[in-house]
């Protein structure tokens, strides 16, 4: 006997007909499909976008107050087109001038008020229950300034990095644990602010912008190439190219450091990021060896190095499952109090993600620090190669 089809709540029908300009009968088959979700953060109800829809990008997220039912779509960020040739793109697609800045490796995240409270959205589209604490514990005062001098059709870009946060970690001497460098300032649809009067605003709300490494005009685009030399010296990631104005969209350009990093980083679990890690970081290296005529000393070097970043944390990995080692990511996360981490558990439950705590470090004034391991689905696959001997790839 089939299971009648559970109907969808017209309210949510009305306001995503509304937010997206799509017809009732497409807003009711998208809430019916896995293209959206319906979530719940404290009194603000939400719909996720889950992949680009009528104009509107994969990350829109329509927030919708419990208390009033008044709602607000905040536009996903827009994918910032990929340099592989500097000397190509940049003359070719900038107007004049070029702001280079910093390109952190952390995860993105936007900020906005919604009804006099201050929420941090994924990239994805989700309001993460924990960087929306530390957000409101550190940059509260400032933000609250910055809407309210600017308004609070505002959205806020910017870049969470440190070794205290759920995604990505990446070591920043400026930023060990915890912080957020702001990168963009825009009202819906997408009208972003100059760069100039955004790194301002920041500033003037005691926020932190990504670093300004230079200014040129766009036919001196060797001297990005400079920046991103002394960028791969320290180990960084990569630059974003901007026309102070926006009158077009930003590129990026990642550091060779990097890219071999995030090869070694996702072949630690081959089955969850590795093998969608390889080839676009191979493909950057490959364009880079050309533009900037490598020798055949520096290839064949590179290309020891990109093999050992491959293979060898990969083979580490099936030793780790046949000692019994859980094939996890650890990281540790500060909060405020019990009731924050369990929010935090309970979010990371309701996306489909594994974690579990291994240890907690409790302060006297009821705040706590707790080590995660995040389970990754490698461990499986080798738990059915060992079984069967066959390869779940073709």
């Amino acid at each position: 006997m089939r299971r009648a089809k559970a109907s969808v709540d017209p309210e949510l029908v009305e306001i995503l007909s509304g937010a997206l300009s799509v017809s009732r009968e497409r807003a009711e088959r998208l809430l019916e499909s896995k293209a959206t979700r319906v979530l719940r953060y404290k009194s603000v109800r939400y719909i996720t976008i889950r992949r680009d829809i009528s104009g509107h990008y994969e990350g829109t997220i329509i927030l919708i107050s419990t208390r009033t039912g008044e709602y607000r779509k905040v536009e996903g960020y827009p994918h910032i087109k990929r340099v592989l040739l500097l000397s190509k793109a940049v003359p070719k697609h900038f107007i004049d001038d070029v702001v280079v800045e910093e390109k952190m490796d952390g995860h993105n995240v936007r900020v906005v008020r919604f009804e006099g409270e201050i929420y941090a959205i994924t990239r994805g589209g989700y309001i993460c229950p924990y960087t929306t604490s530390r957000m409101r514990r550190k940059y509260g005062r400032g933000l609250e300034r910055l809407f309210d001098s600017l308004g609070d059709d505002l959205v806020v870009g910017g870049e969470v990095v440190g070794l205290e946060n759920p995604y990505t970690r990446y070591h920043y001497p400026e930023a060990p644990d915890w912080d957020y460098f702001v990168f963009d300032m825009y009202r819906d649809p997408l009208d972003f602010l100059p760069v100039d009067e955004r790194r301002s605003a920041a500033e003037e709300a005691g926020l932190r912008n990504v670093r300004e490494l230079g200014r040129h005009p766009k036919e001196e685009w060797a001297r990005i190439r400079e920046v991103i030399e002394g960028l791969e010296k320290l180990g960084r990631e990569g630059v974003v190219i901007k026309d102070p104005y926006y009158r077009v969209e930003p590129l990026k350009y990642t550091t060779s450091f990097i890219n071999v990093h995030d090869i070694e980083q996702g072949m630690r679990f081959p089955f969850d990021e590795g093998h969608s890690f390889i080839f676009p970081r191979v493909l950057r290296e490959m364009f880079k060896a050309v533009e900037e005529e490598w020798g055949e000393e520096r290839v064949r070097a590179e290309a020891h190095r990109i093999g050992e970043a491959i293979f060898l944390p990969a083979v580490e990995s099936i030793y780790k499952y046949l000692r019994g080692e859980p094939l996890a990511e650890r990281f540790a996360l500060s909060f405020a109090s019990r009731d924050e981490m369990d929010e935090y558990i309970s979010y990371a439950a309701s996306l489909g993600v594994p974690v579990s705590v291994i240890s907690i470090e409790e302060s006297p004034d009821g705040s706590l620090r707790a080590v995660f391991l995040k389970h990754k689905k490698t461990e499986d696959h080798y738990r059915r190669i060992f079984s069967t001997g066959l390869s779940p790839l073709d």
